[in-house]
């Protein structure tokens, strides 16, 4: 049973919507398609998982996509999938990297279009996920559940290679999708005794969502970005520009003539993502190049949002979730 589903990443959203509205020339545009390139090609890796999680048995586990879970008020570990039962968890920690990987006790080595590349050792990175929530798991239950836990290399084209002072361990760890099943079954199968009790497990259960806390990274910060470059306008899919007008009831563009009712919504995703939470009439117009406040209130008032303030004053709480059900 899926306890939290797999979601597109923040940091992908923010980076491509920084896209749509930097300029051609921008210095830090070519950087940031290269992240939002490699970003994507990790999620789509993460999908692949999915097939194979899909043919475990569903009865008696519970499945949790992208968990971040606090270690401390500022620190925090993440999961890329955990697979949870009474008895024991598993995590299994997708990577998506081309070329030649080379698994050494202290690093990853990566060989791809002729360069070499170092990475921290993942096998390390998934153990210690593991421990955190060993450690999480007993401070709220007091039992200490068996767990496992793996590396998915999830590049059909990679070529996997292992230090020969490391095999004996990486061996072990480093898996291709179509191994999930084996390596769950053989988990199932060597820890058949419940350890605690289905009360227990739905507290763990609802305490994972609640403590749960997505990172919404400051791209514009990391990437050198002022607001200022940030470029408003309403966007076309079809041309792939900013350039859409407000005219009769609906977004037509000035360029291929392609209209469409609800392009405001991207706009407004596209706001909430690199902008802010709330917005005002204002805003609004400002953002999305137009100046009739009567059609702005229309709109933000159409798509449901809570407000504050005064007519004059009034502030929209935009909602990431509510605005992709619109768009």
């Amino acid at each position: 049973m899926i306890k939290k589903c797999r979601t597109i990443p923040l940091k992908i959203l923010i980076l491509a919507a920084l896209l749509r509205r930097l300029h051609p020339n921008h210095p830090g545009r070519s950087k940031i398609g290269e992240e939002l390139r490699f970003r994507r090609a990790g999620y789509y890796g993460e999908l692949s998982l999915d097939y194979y999680i899909a043919q475990l048995p569903q009865k008696g586990h519970y499945i949790f996509h992208d968990l971040r879970l606090p270690l401390s008020n500022n620190a925090f570990f993440q999961i890329d999938l955990l697979l949870l039962s009474n008895r024991y968890f598993i995590i299994y920690e997708a990577k998506n990297h081309s070329g030649t990987l080379i698994f050494e006790e202290q690093q990853m080595l990566q060989t791809y279009e002729g360069r070499t590349e170092s990475y921290p050792n993942p096998v390390v990175q998934v153990e210690n996920q593991q421990y955190h929530l060993t450690n999480f798991i007993q401070n709220h239950i007091r039992i200490p559940l068996p767990s496992s836990s793996f590396v998915v290399v999830t590049n059909p084209s990679s070529i996997i290679k292992f230090d020969s002072r490391y095999e004996h361990i990486a061996g072990q760890k480093i898996i291709r999708p179509s191994a999930i099943r084996q390596k769950s079954e053989l988990f199932w199968k060597n820890n058949q005794k419940p350890l605690i009790s289905n009360a227990d497990l739905q507290n763990i259960t609802r305490l994972l969502l609640k403590l749960d806390t997505p990172l919404k990274p400051d791209i514009l910060r990391e990437y050198q970005v002022k607001k200022s470059d940030i470029h408003s306008g309403v966007y076309c899919d079809h041309c792939n520009c900013l350039s859409m007008v407000r005219a009769f009831g609906t977004w037509k563009c000035r360029k291929c003539g392609r209209a469409d009712k609800m392009a405001h919504v991207q706009a407004l995703i596209d706001y909430y993502l690199l902008v802010g939470d709330t917005i005002t009439n204002r805003q609004f117009r400002n953002f999305l190049q137009f100046d009739s406040v009567s059609a702005a209130t229309r709109l933000l008032g159409s798509l449901g949002f809570p407000f504050n303030g005064t007519f004059r004053n009034r502030k929209y709480e935009l909602s990431l979730e509510k605005l992709r059900k619109w768009s």
